[in-house]
């Protein structure tokens, strides 16, 4: 049985009153606070991403490396975040060369993975061995699901056997604290882009309107026409209008 009482504070929150009463073993408790220590929206993705493994290695048993890996390519992933040497970040990249691999799979299908002995299991032929030598005895996966979208993996990799129920069914757990985190601080960040975007488009629009004595919506059609003649992003389009008074596709090629 994990000893629960030994998690570092830095896993939850740091300087957070996050402890928990001796001998309880009270692991609900701590990860409900771990989750909230998370919530904070002032914080970038990236480093939530980066809470997260370290959290990951204390908070699982059977834990030793851990990562939040996507997929934004087909039969690629990408590591977020690692935690402890380079170990996760090798078993990644053998499954981006061999195209085989738990974390592909577990992103792929929706479904945990648990592979308790890498070198033998017979799932992956090429990558086991391999990932064997890198370092990996055991690896589970678990899938990152918000609103039935599959937006990463939480990989964790640990000795031959590590993870039993117990830790498989305290990493779903934590899996789902995880997904609801990231992405609630994604969103926030859409959210702020897309805020960002329409505010410098007012200021082109503000600008075609004085210089040529245009309506709102000539001058956002204006915009939008130089976007399409010149192939450039309508945002990078304003953006260059407002830096430096040029409109792609019109004044550019002008006089």
């Amino acid at each position: 049985m994990f000893d629960y009482t030994s998690v570092t504070a830095s896993a939850i929150g740091g300087a957070q009153d996050l402890s928990i009463e001796p001998g309880t073993g009270d692991f609900a408790q701590l990860v409900t606070r771990f989750a909230l220590s998370l919530q904070d929206v002032r914080s970038p993705p990236a480093d939530l991403i980066e809470q997260i493994v370290v959290g990951a290695v204390q908070l699982v048993p059977g834990a030793r490396h851990a990562a939040v890996v996507t997929s934004e390519e087909p039969g690629r992933l990408a590591a977020k975040a690692v935690a402890g040497n380079g170990v996760p970040r090798d078993v990644m990249n053998l499954q981006n060369r061999g195209q085989e691999g738990p974390c592909l799979d577990a992103i792929a299908d929706g479904k945990l993975i648990l592979v308790p002995h890498v070198a033998t299991d017979i799932r992956w032929p090429n990558f086991g061995p391999a990932a064997a030598r890198a370092g990996a005895g055991a690896i589970l996966c678990i899938p990152l699901i918000i609103d039935d979208q599959i937006i990463g993996a939480l990989t964790l990799i640990g000795d031959l056997e590590a993870f039993d129920d117990e830790a498989q069914s305290l990493g779903r757990v934590f899996a789902a604290h995880a997904a609801i985190a990231l992405a609630s601080a994604q969103r926030v960040t859409n959210l702020q882009t897309a805020l960002s975007s329409r505010d410098v488009i007012g200021q082109a629009k503000g600008i075609l309107m004085e210089r040529f004595r245009l309506t709102p919506e000539l001058a956002f059609a204006a915009l939008v026409r130089a976007s399409s003649e010149s192939n450039v992003k309508l945002r990078t389009v304003c953006e260059e209008l407002c830096t430096t008074g040029l409109l792609a596709g019109k004044e550019r090629t002008s006089g």
